[in-house]
């Protein structure tokens, strides 16, 4: 005759609660870092993205800033206003006088990014020279 064996299962005391408990904690501690990890290079891509599509705004204000101190050398005109269209964006510039000092005011306009800069200029004879050049928040 065959001797069956049985077995004996002990319900009493859990084990390995505690490992499946440390294991998943330390799953959800996982995961929180790496989405602050994917937020944070979400959020330097956008940075990036702005700095770079305000400091091409900017050129495009240099660039009409540039084209108005070029028609006051070529033409001496104390007045006038222009725009320009480069690339996938624009500019616009505005020369103005008042008791022989001439300004200039230049927009350059990409997306929803915008730089001004104003330039004044000392004297127009024998060359220009400019007084200053800065960008300014608003004229």
């Amino acid at each position: 005759m065959k001797k069956l064996y049985t077995i004996k299962i002990n319900y009493g005391t859990p084990r390995g609660y505690i490992a499946l408990l440390s294991l998943i904690l330390i799953s959800a501690i996982g995961v929180a870092i790496m989405i602050s990890v994917v937020t944070s290079g979400i959020n330097a891509a956008k940075t990036d993205f702005s700095l770079q599509q305000g400091g091409l705004a900017r050129n495009l204000a240099s660039s009409c800033t540039e084209e108005a101190l070029q028609l006051i050398l070529e033409t001496r005109v104390s007045s006038s206003s222009g725009s320009l269209t480069i690339a996938s964006g624009t500019c616009t510039y505005l020369i103005t006088s008042s008791s022989s000092i001439i300004t200039v005011k230049s927009t350059g306009y990409l997306g929803a990014f915008t730089s001004k800069i104003k330039v004044v200029i000392a004297t127009t004879s024998p060359s220009v020279t400019l007084s200053s050049w800065e960008e300014v928040a608003d004229f």
